[in-house]
């Protein structure tokens, strides 16, 4: 996601003054294209092993950095597109031993982003 630049009400429900921007389906070019001047890039990807990636990247994360996350089509990434993005500076994490589908990767990571940022671990 990445922050909307201009201030907003605070929304009543959630309490956010920033509220998360969701785009619409784009090219894997045009993605990264947009992304290219974002703190910090991510791209769940479920061939990668482990955690360590992905506790290095939240633990990288802070409080006002704009975060771009790029979450692949049902049936996954090609190993290609993810040595491209690695390429161009974007971090392969794992969301865990289950493969999520596209829907619920975002909500996946959009939760874990925030509980890293909110609870100072």
């Amino acid at each position: 996601y990445r922050r909307q630049r201009q201030m907003c009400i605070r929304d009543r429900q959630s309490g956010r003054t920033i509220i998360p921007c969701i785009h619409e389906v784009m090219s894997f070019k045009e993605a990264v294209n947009y992304a290219k001047d974002i703190d910090v890039k991510l791209i769940p990807y479920e061939l990668c092993e482990g955690m360590k990636a992905t506790k290095e990247a939240l633990f990288g994360l802070k409080s006002g950095m704009d975060v771009a996350v790029f979450i692949g089509p049902e049936g996954g990434l090609e190993v290609e597109e993810v040595e491209k993005a690695k390429e161009l500076g974007i971090i392969p994490i794992s969301l865990g031993k289950r493969i999520l589908r596209t829907e619920t990767a975002g909500l996946a990571i959009m939760a874990i982003i925030m509980y890293h940022l909110e609870s100072g671990e």
